[in-house]
């Protein structure tokens, strides 16, 4: 149930509005700039980009073997950030410089699976 200030509240901010004509919600900063896009052709081969205010931009190809594009935006840092991808059968491949690498014990790790088969789980609980 509303407070009788919440409600005073909630008056007020409606008679600012009907009386000065103005926005009682905040207004959204990122708003698209350029849109295009191609959807997908009986083949399956598709394009888009895009770019927003607030300086995302991307673009994008690909078909019904995979895709390409890239990304660019500014972190809340002011760092501008640009990564490209593939995604194919060997899955979704990022690159770029903010990209952190894979650490040496997790490719030790994933080098240890590849050279040892897997255990019979119903014959490694027989007692």
């Amino acid at each position: 149930m509303m407070s009788y200030g919440k409600l005073v509240a909630f008056l007020v901010l409606v008679l600012v509005h009907l009386t000065h004509g103005t926005d009682i919600t905040a207004p959204s900063l990122d708003r698209t700039i350029y849109y295009r896009n191609t959807p997908p052709d009986p083949f399956g081969h598709y394009s888009y980009e895009f770019q927003t205010t607030n300086g995302i931009t991307t673009k994008g190809a690909g078909n019904e073997n995979g895709a390409v594009g890239v990304v660019q935006f500014v972190s809340l840092e002011g760092i501008p950030i640009t990564f490209s991808y593939v995604a194919d059968a060997n899955g979704y491949q990022p690159t770029g410089d903010q990209i952190p690498a894979i650490p040496p014990h997790v490719i030790r790790q994933l080098e240890y699976i590849r050279t040892h088969p897997p255990v019979d789980e119903l014959r490694s609980r027989r007692w």
